[in-house]
């Protein structure tokens, strides 16, 4: 699913108007057709149904004032309320009020106590409750008035469809102000924004359905930067194609460069999750003295143990092996519970500047590299970072709360810097590629919060990569199929008690319900 920003969208309401010469009261009349046919659509016949229009004075009002027109042709009860003067209306919305009036709808002004009163009255008795407050163009907290209306309707019990956006919400960022409307459903005009699928504001939007209002999708063409929801078509479409007279070496073989004492666990979890994900093949390689026992815990993949430190962690001079080691593979990760010892970051230098394999980078590799990001610039192939946000906020040498508050132009500035895909792990990952291109996923949950999660994604793209997938699809389709097997282990287990295993094993059984889903 395509995504915009609030600013995106106005920008191309304005491209359609002005260049197109599509009229502004056609969008407009488009929009609130497509709310009042959704309205009908949830309570069926309207006849003698009660339903609030909540109206603020921007377009986002306008079309309220077309959705409360049209509903009440269709023979619903229309309650009208205005949260500002209607002088204040302008443009299409404006000739949209003086049609309302025209019409003799009666309506409320919201400026006081009573009127207050009035509406949670109202809410009693409704059948649900269109919200058209604020728009795309919200930022920051509603005006008090605001936010005492949109607190009552959150206490009611009607239910709600919000216009565009659920009013209290931050188009471009998915923050929501101090008061929010908590929406049923929403419907969102042309393309999805991108508040509406980022956290906290994903919470808020309730079913989302994207209607056309007319706006051209050639309009896309007039932005410099994509952004994409991924979703099960997306995913779908990105798959790397099976060959059912493939063997295993038709679907590549993973280099994982994992473990040290303590810590042999991340190794497992990221190479088993590249041969879940479809790899052919998986070679571990690890300290010497773990490969032994390594080896038996897991048989599906080769084991190679090269030279260690006193502290069993690999040691720069197992160079010359690993060097050897990337003979017949097609892609690397590096890093699972490789502790942050000096030789560490000297065979990431090597690995950076020696080979052009696409290389993952996690957990202690990345670790290593915030000393250095500039390391990054030496890199011979393409590079895929898995920072949570801690490691992210070291990268970029920034609080870990500056890379919350608008994760998705953190990740995008990261990937600019270091020329390398970046995976910023979390609620609603997002995945980045150099040129600007984001992909938000749409999996995954709280059931994910556990220690090793980050190694099975890590292994996940790198049995993509194997596979043959470019780096951002290999990043962008592992993260959904990660997120798709905690959420498939929480339906079973619950989102307290999963763990990393849980997920792991059922990342098959996330790759077959991609395919299998119409």
């Amino acid at each position: 699913m395509r995504l915009v920003t609030g600013s995106e969208m106005k920008r191309l309401d304005a491209w359609a108007i002005n260049e197109c010469g599509i009229p502004a009261l056609l969008l407009m009349e488009n929009a609130g057709g497509a709310v009042a046919n959704k309205v009908k659509s949830i309570l069926g016949n309207l006849r003698g149904k009660q339903v609030i229009v909540l109206a603020g004075k921007g377009n986002n009002g306008g079309d309220a004032l077309v959705a409360a027109r049209l509903l009440q042709e269709m023979g619903a009860e229309v309650r009208l309320f205005l949260l500002y003067s209607p002088e204040l209306f302008n443009g299409a919305a404006l000739e949209n009020w003086r049609l309302l009036e025209r019409l003799g709808i009666k309506y409320h002004l919201l400026n006081d106590e009573n009127s207050l009163y009035l509406l949670k009255l109202r809410l009693n008795q409704c059948d649900l409750v269109v919200d058209g407050i604020y728009g795309t163009g919200f930022h920051g907290s509603p005006e008090k008035s605001a936010a005492r209306v949109i607190q009552a309707v959150n206490e009611s019990a009607a239910p709600v469809i919000a216009i565009d956006i659920p009013s209290g919400l931050e188009a471009d960022t998915g923050r929501v102000g101090e008061a929010c409307i908590k929406a049923d459903y929403t419907v969102t005009f042309a393309w999805a924004k991108r508040g509406l699928v980022l956290f906290p504001g994903r919470i808020y939007v309730g079913e989302l359905e994207v209607a056309c209002i007319s706006i051209p999708q050639q309009g896309l063409k007039q932005l410099e930067k994509e952004e994409y929801y991924v979703d099960a078509a997306l995913a779908r479409g990105s798959l790397p194609p099976r060959d059912r007279e493939g063997h295993k070496n038709s679907f590549g073989h993973v280099l994982v460069i994992a473990g040290s004492a303590g810590m042999t666990g991340a190794a497992y979890l990221a190479c088993k999750a590249g041969l879940r994900a479809g790899a052919g093949m998986v070679t571990a390689c690890l300290p010497g003295s773990l490969a032994g026992y390594f080896d038996a815990s897991l048989p599906e993949v080769i084991t190679k143990g090269v030279v260690e430190t006193e502290a069993r962690t690999i040691d720069s001079a197992a160079w010359p092996q690993i060097e050897q080691l990337l003979k017949n593979k097609k892609s690397i990760v590096f890093g699972p519970g490789l502790t942050t010892e000096h030789g560490i970051r000297d065979i990431l230098e090597k690995l950076l500047s020696n080979t052009s394999l696409p290389l993952v980078i996690d957990a202690d590799g990345l670790n290593v590299l915030s000393g250095d990001p500039e390391t990054l610039k030496s890199s011979s192939g393409p590079v895929v970072l898995t920072p949570h946000p801690g490691e992210m906020a070291r990268l970029m040498g920034i609080p870990a709360a500056k890379v919350q508050e608008n994760r998705v132009e953190t990740a995008r500035e990261a990937a600019s810097r270091f020329n390398a895909v970046v995976v910023l792990k979390g609620a609603a990952t997002v995945t980045a590629e150099p040129q600007g291109t984001v992909y938000i996923n749409s999996t995954g949950g709280p059931a994910l919060a556990t220690a090793g999660t980050g190694d099975v994604l890590a292994g996940a793209i790198g049995g993509l990569l194997a596979q043959g997938l470019e780096p951002a699809k290999a990043a962008f389709l592992g993260a959904y199929i990660h997120g798709l097997a905690g959420d498939l282990a929480a339906q079973e287990k619950g989102i307290r008690g999963v763990i990393a295993s849980d997920v792991l094993e059922k990342l098959p059984l996330a790759l077959k319900t991609i395919e299998n889903e119409d």
